[in-house]
């Protein structure tokens, strides 16, 4: 006997969740008249016809948007980084405003059952995913099997998938060349440059330092991963191995945090004798003691275009990449006297 065609065969050769099918087959507003005509060729061609549970996907039940943290291996990752919660409000607060629901999930990228898993989170409309980690290569992949898709963080060359994010490699010139005219002369740089957005923001580290006629020293790269342990860890084995340095720019915030912590322990003065600078400006840093200056990324303005993206793209339109301004937040912690944005 010939298999029947199901609703969920017509969205993967359309390239379209389900309910954007049930939407089409209904005649919708919600979705574009082309993709309507795509949608009903394929169903006429395999001979597909709606049954009453298909029905379910009506206009009147409010849609899902998945929300995925991905995480690397490193077992102390937290689920609630500052970053990360301050964006999924954001973007939940955007979606509720549009008529949709946020299904939050949290999935290693590495593993080999991404996309199935991924697949099987909930009904709908696609996704968003915040950060991409070590694995831009896995996140194309994703973006072949669920086309419905946008990505917070950098922007490489050769997407298959539209991003949106803040200009990294800027951010890092940024900070380190703040540094630099504050008469810092050894800035160390902490942080996984293996994953997407911290090699941006090294790069950027490294092109301050080229611009400023200074020597990169390879002892003040300090490769350390995103959690809650790791640079409390390091500042430590540096400063026991009188590690000479006078500066740090940390990849995010917490890690410059941490930063100063293990900095303070070792009765060491911040700024005073090492200036620390972050990255992304949670609201915890402002209230950070001493407050903490760091490169900006207007999560609020990013979760905005995030979902104004994937909602162009559910109904059949092109959404390009969007790259945001960095925006360099100036507090206490670098050695400056005033708090200021430049």
């Amino acid at each position: 006997m010939k298999k029947r065609t199901k609703m969920e065969d017509i969205a993967r050769l359309a390239g379209v969740s389900k309910s954007t099918v049930s939407r089409a087959l209904q005649d919708s507003d919600q979705v574009s008249q082309a993709t309507k005509s795509r949608i009903r060729r394929l169903a006429y061609a395999h001979n597909y016809r709606m049954t009453s549970s298909a029905w379910e996907w009506r206009e009147d039940r409010r849609p899902n948007v998945t929300v995925v943290l991905p995480t690397g291996r490193a077992q102390s990752e937290p689920f609630s980084s500052p970053f990360a919660m301050e964006m999924v409000g954001h973007i939940a607060d955007q979606l509720m405003d549009r008529g949709y629901n946020t299904l939050l999930t949290k999935y290693p990228l590495w593993k080999d059952d991404v996309i199935p898993a991924l697949q099987s989170a909930g009904p709908s409309e696609g996704l968003i995913m915040i950060g991409q980690r070590r694995y831009q290569h896995v996140v194309k992949k994703v973006a072949r099997e669920i086309p419905n898709m946008v990505v917070w963080g950098g922007i490489l060359n050769d997407l298959n998938y539209c991003a949106v994010g803040t200009d990294n490699r800027k951010g890092g010139e940024l900070a380190t060349s703040h540094l630099i005219r504050l008469g810092r002369k050894r800035i160390a740089f902490f942080g996984d440059i293996d994953a997407v957005e911290p090699r941006l923001r090294y790069q950027g580290y490294r092109d301050a330092l080229a611009k400023h006629g200074a020597d990169f020293d390879e002892a003040l790269l300090v490769r350390t991963p995103y959690d809650l342990v790791s640079a409390y860890t390091e500042i430590n084995a540096r400063i026991n191995s009188q590690l000479n340095f006078d500066a740090v720019f940390a990849a995010n915030d917490v890690m410059a945090m941490n930063v100063v912590r293990g900095l303070n322990d070792a009765g060491v003065s911040v700024p005073d004798d090492v200036a620390v600078i972050g990255y992304d400006d949670v609201s915890a840093a402002e209230y950070f003691t001493p407050p903490l200056t760091t490169v900006r990324q207007s999560i609020e303005q990013g979760s905005a275009i995030l979902v104004d993206s994937l909602l162009k793209i559910v109904a059949g339109e092109y959404a390009q990449s969007t790259l945001l301004p960095s925006e360099l937040v100036v507090r206490r912690s670098c050695g400056a006297n005033t708090d200021r944005a430049r």
